[in-house]
């Protein structure tokens, strides 16, 4: 078989990437036999002074583009010495030629420098190929997870396309009139769709409940159905507990029912207005964020189909306050109290300075889509109080500072006594909501008369 070379191996062996072990033993090898051909062609001319042309120089020549200065260097020492010891046993009475070895050193050493620069700017591109390969391999690879995660986002997006924000507000939005049937659930189709949507359901049922007795007649459905039955394990737990029941509970693993969840409706006052059964539901979907996605949601519409009487009280204590907010701070008292999920309140008091009514304007226009204002219009200041649902410490500090940004650039007052503007904050808690409203009002009016 021919042996056969690549140009890459041929340019590998010509233009060796760096200086290796084999250097002295090619730089001696080129050099004496260089010397040797010369001597074999003419004894006594060994190192081919008397010729046309300068041969003996083609060896450092060659080493010295080869390797660099340093090799065209050594091969001229050798040459140098190799002269000086035929010159000592021979009977050459010939002159050193001067001229002869300085054309060829610097010839020579013209070779090594272009080899060195090139040698040099060779292997900057090497580096930077290196670097640049790490960089695409880098690259590639988080191009891939980036990939994988946006096919995990649209099979999320698919299966829940809501996030608790916007589902919380679509409630919101389809709650326009208040219960007027005890036994009925108002808006109760529109809810079991956003369940569906977001939530997976595939068959359910809506039942009223009152006075801890189910309803028989049907508010709302999802699929087809069967009818309920009352005397259900997962039901009866349900009910008895006032919490959500499925499955895979513990207490209720080993439970004969026809139900995979059930899930009370309870208002704030812990009155159960329904309950919701579901038949069916994608297995994937039965997890513990699924389970607490479902039972914010219900007791959200259950807060709203409760929001008159559970609100009476705030609204007397504080007869300006809108209906809306007050039954918003109800239901976020809710949520927090029995999922976690933290709210905030952020009031900003404005006294009386020539830019009040503007700074008054311009935070009623930086309100975002969920927050819920109350603005309060006194002779001397005024109040704007911002519910900021499902948002923490980390988010009213955030709408701080972009306040307090805007407030630089308008009305060049880098802090918000400049403005004469004074925040307050609070986190709703498990503190009943009337005593949270109130203690933060105190705080403005208090701190405003001292």
């Amino acid at each position: 078989m021919p042996l056969t070379l690549s140009r890459r191996q041929i340019a590998a062996i010509l233009a060796p990437k760096q200086a290796n072990q084999l250097m002295l033993f090619e730089i001696a090898l080129f050099t004496f036999g260089t010397i040797g051909l010369g001597a074999w062609s003419n004894p006594n001319d060994p190192f081919m002074v008397e010729l046309a042309f300068p041969w003996l120089w083609l060896a450092p020549t060659i080493l010295g583009l080869r390797y660099g200065t340093l090799a065209a260097f050594g091969s001229i020492g050798l040459i140098a010495g190799a002269w000086s010891l035929w010159d000592l046993l021979s009977t050459n009475t010939s002159p050193f030629p001067a001229h002869f070895f300085m054309g060829g050193l610097i010839l020579s050493l013209i070779a090594g420098e272009f080899a060195d620069v090139w040698i040099v700017r060779l292997k900057r591109v090497r580096e930077a190929n290196g670097y640049l390969n790490e960089r695409l391999e880098s690259l590639t690879r988080r191009h891939y997870l980036l990939k994988l995660s946006h096919e995990r986002l649209e099979q999320d997006m698919l299966t829940k396309p809501m996030t608790l924000r916007d589902s919380i507000m679509h409630i919101r939005e389809i709650m326009v009139t208040g219960l007027q049937d005890p036994n009925a659930l108002p808006h109760a189709n529109a809810v079991m769709n956003l369940l569906a949507q977001t939530c997976q359901l595939e068959v359910a049922a809506l039942y009223p409940v009152y006075q801890g007795k189910i309803i028989p007649q049907v508010s709302a459905t999802l699929g087809s159905p069967q009818e309920i039955d009352v005397n259900d394990a997962l039901i009866n737990y349900a009910l008895e507990k006032n919490e959500l029941a499925h499955l895979q509970s513990e207490d209720l693993q080993q439970a004969d029912s026809r139900y995979v969840v059930v899930a009370p409706l309870l208002a704030t006052n812990q009155k159960c207005l329904g309950i919701l059964v579901v038949e069916r539901m994608p297995f994937l979907s039965l997890n513990q964020e699924t389970l607490q996605f479902l039972g914010v949601l219900l007791g959200y519409y259950a807060d709203n189909v409760q929001l008159v009487p559970l609100a009476m009280k705030i609204l007397r204590d504080n007869p300006t306050c809108p209906i809306e907010f007050a039954s918003e701070l109800l239901r976020l008292e809710r949520v927090q109290r029995e999922s976690g999920l933290p709210s905030s309140i952020t009031a900003f008091v404005i006294s009386d300075s020539p830019h009040r009514q503007d700074i008054f304007a311009e935070m009623i226009r930086q309100r975002r889509q969920m927050d819920i204002n109350w603005d309060i219009r006194l002779s001397d200041r005024d109040i704007i109080i911002t519910m900021m649902p499902l948002h923490g410490d980390a988010a009213v500090t955030g709408y701080l500072l972009r306040t307090q940004k805007w407030l630089k650039e308008m009305f060049n007052a880098p802090h918000f006594s400049d403005a004469k503007v004074t925040p307050y904050t609070a986190l709703v808690n498990e503190r009943p909501a009337a005593e949270l409203l109130n203690n933060l009002l105190e705080r403005c009016l208090v701190k405003q008369h001292s």
